[in-house]
């Protein structure tokens, strides 16, 4: 029996579509086949704790879909047989598996996962977290009335460009502290990709006990337009005003709010963070 779980609302809304064809496809395979919004499951940890083990689970949806999955199913012991089929407009955490099958299996990436806590959050994240511009794109993104793609997603960074002023903060790796001033931002990564292909971290490896810090600071709008193309190929690294650190145990520090992004999702007005691998 295959159950397959989705968000209708990801993906503007076509997963609907995907999931038909999913069942189309399964059917042909004479394959056993449920349907569930995951709108409409209040507690998903009790809802797959119950389920026959037999039942293998398909999610339909992106990085978002799944970095809400993992952290309502955080603490389940056995986990079922767990499959992600491409169906988000990032999918981020798949680029980072180097996987081009529609249908992946993935619940043994959903356990011992980093955490990162502000507020009164604890969150568990898949691909990587950030504090400063990238998130403010991300926020751009949601607030846009417009379908979330890649052209959507380049309007937004150039009126982030446009509006976001850099900050300083402190960031303290495995208890050793640094200042750094006029920063643009300062990334977490559990993974190489964020921002749908993005390679902020090259040497970042999901498998590893260690996350990667990212740093980008003192450089003008202009310069930063001209090398943001380079974070696409992983070449950004070798410039002078990125710095890349790793480390298990990672706090932020930040002079002034700031938006906060995990694996996409947005929080704002954050002064302080913790992440841990």
């Amino acid at each position: 029996m295959y159950l397959i779980l989705y968000n209708p609302i990801s993906r503007n809304g076509a997963n609907t579509n995907i999931v038909e064809k999913v069942v189309k496809k399964m059917k042909k395979k004479h394959e056993s086949v449920r349907v569930k919004s995951l709108l409409e499951i209040e507690d998903k940890k009790e809802f797959l704790s119950n389920l026959d083990p037999e039942t293998k689970i398909i999610i339909v949806g992106g990085d978002g879909t799944l970095n809400r999955v993992a952290n309502e199913i955080r603490g389940i012991e056995n986990l079922p047989e767990i499959y992600l089929y491409k169906a988000g407009t990032g999918n981020d955490f798949l680029r980072s598996l180097k996987n081009k099958k529609k249908l992946t299996r993935i619940d043994q990436y959903l356990i011992n996962l980093p955490n990162v806590t502000f507020k009164n959050e604890d969150i568990v994240f898949l691909n990587g977290i950030g504090l400063g511009f990238d998130a403010l794109v991300c926020h751009t993104v949601e607030e846009s009335k417009k379908k979330k793609n890649k052209l959507n997603f380049f309007s937004s960074v150039f009126k982030s460009l446009k509006n976001f002023q850099p900050f300083d903060f402190e960031v303290e790796i495995d208890g050793k502290r640094q200042r750094f001033e006029d920063a643009w931002f300062v990334s977490i990564m559990n993974s190489k990709y964020f921002g749908g292909g993005m390679k902020i971290a090259p040497k970042a490896d999901r498998e590893s006990d260690t996350l990667e810090v990212v740093v980008i600071h003192g450089i003008s709008k202009f310069k930063l337009s001209l090398f943001f193309p380079l974070i696409y190929l992983g070449w950004h690294t070798g410039i002078k005003n990125v710095k890349v650190f790793t480390g298990k145990n990672i706090k932020v520090f930040s002079d002034l709010p700031a938006y906060v992004q995990i694996d996409g999702d947005v929080y704002d007005n954050v002064l302080e963070l913790e992440a841990r691998r």
